[in-house]
């Protein structure tokens, strides 16, 4: 056992992780991002002269989680992100377990280390129907080459950012006015309706952008991504794409910068204002959950009760 490589170990458990994708027992964005850490990880011990698995003791795994990294635009950042160190966490932890599993190692590094803090989840934004406006005006800036009016467009329209990275042109159904959401984790797939002549516009300007200068036997393009994205970067990808809408639209509501949240739950509330069904929100956007759905479109099951006792 204490002479399993890390290296060995590795490639074993991808294997092992590539399996539970196929079998539908582990999400493909989930694999990329455990495989990436574990790649830096190797990269990372290698550079210290740590080979074997059992070598790879809490103080290493601690100093490789806190370890500088890069941003976005490759500059280096000497304080990783507490989501980035959660990332690393999590990618160890999974290596480990099934390390473990699989009889290779007895150890478990970071197990019994405090969790890395979250920030608290910052209430949803107000924004008003002049800020959509204002955001459509600045996702326009050279159409139809650039995502960010496809990226806005399908928020709009319902889909998540981690539904947006995996929608193409062939998700585009462009005689029913509809374009399809492929679900994530705790999201149902489902079609989302083009019902703002915007998005329609903006969507058909992009995927015949894209078309023309794709190859024909190629796979169709992706409408906000690289189509070689990895999984893991996808929605980080449109994330990225949509806080540079808001950079130079200078959207604000409630004095702070916008978020694809925010866009989520001015849907949401118009949604209900048109059909005054919560269940018709939570279908738009694909939720399970009718309080969720609730609380993005604003609604408050206890106060419309203590305002209709006989509801």
């Amino acid at each position: 056992m204490a002479r399993t490589t890390l290296r060995a170990a590795f490639l074993r458990i991808v294997r092992v992780w590539d399996d539970a994708v196929r079998a539908g027992r582990m999400s493909p964005q989930t694999a990329e991002s455990y495989i990436a850490t574990g790649e830096r990880l190797l990269r990372y011990t290698a550079a210290l002269g740590i080979t074997r698995l059992d070598d790879v003791t809490n103080s290493v795994a601690q100093a490789f989680a806190d370890a500088p990294g890069r941003d976005r635009h490759g500059n280096i950042t000497p304080v990783p992100a507490d989501s980035t160190r959660r990332v690393r966490k999590s990618g160890i932890d999974a290596l480990f377990t099934e390390a473990r599993y699989l009889g290779l190692t007895t150890k478990a590094p970071l197990l019994d280390l405090p969790p890395i803090p979250r920030s608290a989840r910052r209430p949803v934004g107000g924004l008003t129907d002049a800020d959509v406006d204002n955001l459509r005006f600045h996702a326009e800036r050279g159409m139809p080459q650039t995502r960010h009016a496809a990226v806005l467009a399908m928020l709009l329209s319902g889909l998540h950012t981690g539904e947006i990275g995996w929608t193409s042109t062939a998700d585009l159904d462009h005689e029913h006015t509809r374009v399809w959401a492929a679900g994530a984790t705790r999201i149902t797939a489902r079609y989302c309706p083009l019902n703002d002549l915007w998005c329609q516009d903006v969507l058909d300007q992009r995927a015949r952008h894209l078309l023309k200068h794709s190859a024909a036997s190629g796979p169709p393009p992706a409408l906000a991504i690289s189509t070689d994205a990895p999984a893991h970067r996808r929605q980080s990808s449109v994330c990225t794409a949509f806080g540079e809408i808001v950079l130079h639209s200078g959207t604000k509501p409630d004095g702070r910068s916008a978020r694809p949240r925010d866009v989520t739950s001015w849907l949401a509330a118009k949604v209900f204002a048109e059909s005054g069904q919560i269940a018709d929100v939570a279908i738009r956007l694909g939720l399970t959950s009718l309080d969720g759905a609730a609380r993005l479109a604003g609604y408050d099951w206890r106060t419309a009760q203590e305002e209709d006792p006989a509801a």
